[in-house]
């Protein structure tokens, strides 16, 4: 599966926004319930695990990977799975391209089976990530600001 987005902001401030928990908290999961756990440890080998509790439901949803790649701020590559029901973990190749002031984020994940895959497009993730991705608009424009 990939996924591009081009973000208003330089590759460094997009970067930033995705993995600074301080600023993960303000859009992963972004209108879909209050983030409980956020804990990154952004080295190689280091491990990010975040958890929220869903609105529609009640229930706690966890999400947890290990940092393969780090080249800030041009390539994130890391792993993540859905602990809820322990699924296999994916593999999440990202990249950051700057030009003119923005920034493209280009993701090839990569899943145990074609199953998965279709397991993933029938949760609506295609909604979530959009709504994520609208939030980081917003944090970006907070990051710049500040630093104007």
């Amino acid at each position: 599966m990939v996924i591009t987005r081009t973000f208003p902001g330089t590759a460094d401030l997009v970067f930033e926004a995705m993995t600074n928990p301080e600023h993960i908290r303000k859009w992963w999961g972004a209108g879909h319930g209050e983030m409980t756990v956020c804990e990154v440890d952004l080295r190689e080998g280091g491990a990010w695990h975040f958890a929220q509790v869903a609105d529609s439901t009640g229930d706690e949803v966890s999400f947890s990977g290990h940092y393969k790649s780090i080249d800030r701020p041009g390539r994130l590559v890391h792993t993540e799975r859905f602990d809820n029901i322990e699924s296999p973990y994916s593999v999440i190749d990202t990249t950051y391209t700057e030009n003119d002031g923005q920034t493209e984020l280009r993701a090839v994940i990569t899943y145990d089976s074609p199953e998965t895959v279709q397991a993933v497009v029938d949760s609506g993730m295609e909604h979530g990530l959009q709504a994520s991705y609208d939030a980081i608009d917003d944090v970006l424009a907070e990051l710049a600001a500040a630093r104007a």
